[in-house]
């Protein structure tokens, strides 16, 4: 004879184990902003101490980082400002969970940025040779306009908007 097995009618006790799971499932199902910015932080000390040791890993401290959240389409992300407005973009792109970090520099034109995604010290450091040759800015190409300079309007002014280039 086959018996079939009814589910109890009570619910699960306070201090049940069944309780406790679904406790913790729902403290590691969601993961607050904080806990974000705190783990990509903590991703970008890591991967900078570990793959650019001689490089970034001496001159950005653990303070230079920034962590933000995560938005819809992009993922949690930290950043980290060099200075003469140079940045660092760290994130861990999710399909292939691998470390991508990002140089993000002036361009030559002096309305864009350029960004670049480094691939290890020794690509950084020839990054930083050439930049070096040209003031420390990625050179802004016409024919492929690259840092993403855009036209600038000017506000409550009905004169046609003007590219800088």
């Amino acid at each position: 004879m086959t018996e079939t097995l009814t589910p109890p009618a009570i619910a699960a006790g306070a201090g049940s184990p069944l309780a406790l799971l679904f406790d913790i499932a729902l403290e590691i199902g969601v993961q607050g902003q904080d806990e974000q910015c705190d783990d990509a932080k903590t991703a970008a000390l890591d991967h900078v101490w570990s793959a650019y040791p001689d490089t970034l890993g001496k001159a950005v401290d653990e303070d230079d980082w920034s962590g933000r959240f995560a938005v819809p389409g992009i993922e949690p992300c930290a950043v980290a400002y060099l200075d003469g407005g140079w940045w660092l973009h760290h994130t861990v792109d999710g399909d292939q969970e691998r470390d991508v970090l990002t140089l993000i520099a002036p361009c030559t034109c002096g309305v864009g940025y350029v960004d670049t995604a480094l691939d290890g010290e020794w690509d950084l450091l020839e990054v930083l040779t050439d930049l070096r040759a040209t003031g420390d800015r990625f050179p802004h190409s016409n024919d492929r306009p690259d840092c993403g300079s855009r036209p600038h309007l000017r506000a409550r002014d009905d004169a046609p908007a003007t590219a800088t280039v």
